[in-house]
């Protein structure tokens, strides 16, 4: 039985509207499945609220058939799926939850370059419109924390992104768990999620001990630790990071932890030195001696940068840095990289950032200067979110090893991994040279 407060039992009772009411029964049922004995405020919540269709429902592109224009919570579906709930009954997300939106299929200020239809991205908007209506703050980042979404030290969150998850209890030490996207839309509605698993500090310390003799001075050694990682991880483990490596930024850690998703459920990871509830190896162990230990080597990684680049050299015709967004200090580097250097003629390279990084960098006149060179910088997706941003390619180049992985499964041209610097080359030149490193 979960216990309730009397806020919660006014709640369930209808008394804060039909929306809420029906939000946490969804919420108690839920908590009931996990054993959890009580429930938590939830301050912010990161959940999807553009249009959930996706560039693998159609891969002709077919961007205005019904089917695509009603794919998203234009008609509130999610709300539906919690319930039965109608749509009519739903006003607004808890006023004390800050809650703010993922990525979704379009970029935010247009659609001739991505390859788009107006009606489609009008669409879009008009769904992002009705979301911002009902209390969301339209950032459409798979990086919340770079959009001014930052819990501290204990706040409960629910997202849906996860490697938010990771960001969020690994450096930020909120209190956060893996969810769906119709648990973490109730939980944004009622302002309450289960108490339980990684909300609680026994649950909170390493298991896994990973030793670093490697080099991870560069963002690209930073994403494929994360693959090396997770691919030795055991199902609910919580890996710790130790050793004598450069102290990562946030660049770097939003990199790592984008990987360490994609080749695990890892929730939680404890940097020795980083992470504020791993400022030692003791604190970071919370006295567990560990289940296992692992040495990670450069050769290590290496065979992960081969393994994730296309073998054979070739043309490539799309081009994406960005994943998760870029940082406007990232955009910069990509600015001052490519300066007096322009994209080849039928080759589209793109570089991804949310709306907020957007802004500033726009202010600071970075936008500018990347689209001197050829490039377009956009927002609010990738070539996994977007629709049609990539159709027509003939080879494809990325600095992103999620990326890379995922567009292998849904393309059918070859697919090069590289770094930042080997993506804006190619841009350049056209052409993919692959270097082998194991």
């Amino acid at each position: 039985m979960v216990r309730l407060t009397e806020e919660e039992k006014r709640m369930l009772a209808g008394e804060e509207g039909e929306a809420k009411r029906v939000a946490l029964g969804k919420i108690i049922e839920l908590a009931e499945i996990l054993g959890a004995e009580e429930l938590v405020p939830v301050t912010k919540a990161h959940l999807c609220c553009g249009s959930t269709a996706s560039p693998a429902d159609f891969p002709d592109g077919y961007l205005d058939s019904p089917e695509t224009l009603a794919k998203g919570y234009d008609d509130w579906q999610t709300l539906r799926k919690c319930g039965g709930l109608d749509p009519k009954e739903f006003h607004e997300f808890n006023r004390g939850t800050f809650v703010l939106d993922d990525v979704h299929c379009t970029d935010s200020f247009g659609w001739e370059w991505t390859q788009q239809t107006k009606a489609f991205f009008d669409n879009n908007m008009a769904i992002l419109k009705a979301a911002s209506d009902h209390g969301v703050i339209v950032g459409s980042t798979c990086a919340p924390y770079l959009a001014g979404w930052v819990p501290t030290m204990g706040e409960v969150v629910v997202t849906t992104e996860s490697s938010n998850v990771l960001y969020c209890n690994s450096v930020l030490g909120a209190r956060c768990n893996g969810g769906g996207g119709i648990t973490t839309f109730c939980a944004a509605i009622c302002g309450r999620t289960p108490k339980w698993g990684l909300h609680l500090p026994e649950n909170r310390h390493g298991t896994h001990v990973f030793h670093m003799a490697c080099d991870l001075s560069t963002k690209q050694r930073w994403d494929v630790l994360g693959f090396a990682v997770g691919q030795r991880l055991a199902p609910n483990a919580i890996p710790v990071i130790c050793g004598d490596f450069p102290k990562a930024d946030t660049t770097l850690l939003k990199s790592f932890f984008t990987a360490l998703a994609t080749a695990s459920g890892c929730e939680m990871c404890l940097i020795v030195g980083t992470s504020p509830e791993a400022q030692t190896y003791e604190m970071a162990m919370g006295g567990h001696a560990p289940v296992a230990e692992f040495t990670i080597t450069d050769h290590d990684l290496d065979v992960h940068i081969d393994a994730l680049c296309h073998p054979v050299s070739g043309p490539v015709d799309f081009l994406q840095i960005g994943c998760p967004n870029m940082t406007a200090h990232e955009m910069l580097q990509i600015a001052r990289y490519m300066e007096g250097r322009k994209v080849k003629e039928g080759v589209r390279f793109c570089v991804y950032t949310n709306v907020a990084q957007y802004a500033m960098a726009k202010e600071s006149g970075i936008i500018e200067k990347i689209e001197k060179t050829g490039a377009k910088v956009l927002t609010s997706g990738c070539i996994l979110r977007t629709i049609n941003l990539a159709r027509g390619a003939k080879g494809i180049g990325l600095s992103a090893g999620k990326l890379t992985i995922c567009s292998k499964s849904e393309q059918t041209v070859p697919v090069y991994y590289g770094t930042d610097e080997e993506v804006c080359d190619a841009a350049v030149s056209g052409w993919w040279e692959v270097k082998r490193h194991a």
